[in-house]
């Protein structure tokens, strides 16, 4: 399958995040657009380190 649904919905949160922040932006809070540009990152980061250290595949691997 090519577009499983976790890819559409990561999709479609890039594009909402993106939606918001330039709206932000656009009706003078840039400060929240700013926030969002900095937390967004900081928070997958931290889900795909989360998802590395608790996938039983990558465990039974060796890796």
């Amino acid at each position: 399958m090519l577009f499983t649904p976790t890819l559409l919905l990561a999709g479609g949160a890039t594009i909402v995040l993106a939606a918001v922040d330039k709206t932000l932006e656009d009706t003078g809070y840039h400060l929240v657009g700013t926030i969002l540009r900095i937390a967004i990152p900081i928070a997958a980061f931290a889900a795909g380190i989360y998802f590395i250290e608790t996938n039983p595949l990558l465990h039974w691997l060796g890796l």
